[in-house]
């Protein structure tokens, strides 16, 4: 266990530095094809005919989703960008890594699974309100009212995490 501040933020730090290298140089898209891989499925269950894809769309490898699926009875498709879908989970990712350092494993690895699975599920959720974009006024709200507030649900895991297992508290001297 870490045992001041200073080092604790500088690993921190690193630790982020090197994730957000890492997602830059193919992690994302690892990433991307996952969550598709994960949400296909469920979305198999719901609406028979609809399913997501990943397309590149320049040379610089950045790739968008392209939703299949009926809109206003005809099959259509439509993009949707995957940065601000996609970014935040550096922070988780950075986070859980860290917490392997400042906490005892069983604790890191337990955190690791609630956190990842649920942000995860939330993800999962939002593809699923970007399907019925077109049909739906109520999932076009969802999507709408998510769609830049992973960074929030990130943050959120992450001061969750502190007020339970006090990573960063101040300890005592002896």
């Amino acid at each position: 266990m870490l045992s001041t501040y200073i080092k604790k933020i500088l690993l921190l730090i690193l630790i982020s530095i090197i994730t957000f290298f890492f997602w830059e140089t193919g992690l994302e898209n690892i990433y991307e094809k996952a969550l598709i891989g994960i949400t296909n499925p469920v979305l198999k269950v719901i609406k028979k005919d609809t399913r997501i894809d990943l397309e590149k769309i320049d040379t610089k490898n950045t790739f968008q989703f392209r939703v299949y699926t009926r809109v206003q009875g005809r099959m259509g498709n439509y993009p949707q960008e995957t940065g601000g879908l996609m970014e935040p989970f550096v922070i988780i990712l950075s986070w859980q890594l860290f917490l392997f350092f400042a906490l005892n494993y069983k604790a890191a690895l337990k955190l690791l699974a609630i956190n990842t699975i649920t942000f995860i599920l939330i993800q999962v959720i939002f593809l699923i309100f970007l399907t019925g974009y077109y049909n739906s006024s109520f999932q076009q709200f969802l999507f709408d009212m998510m769609l830049d507030n992973f960074y929030i649900v990130a943050l959120i895991l992450v001061i969750k995490d502190d007020l339970l297992y006090h990573v960063f508290k101040k300890r005592k001297n002896t």
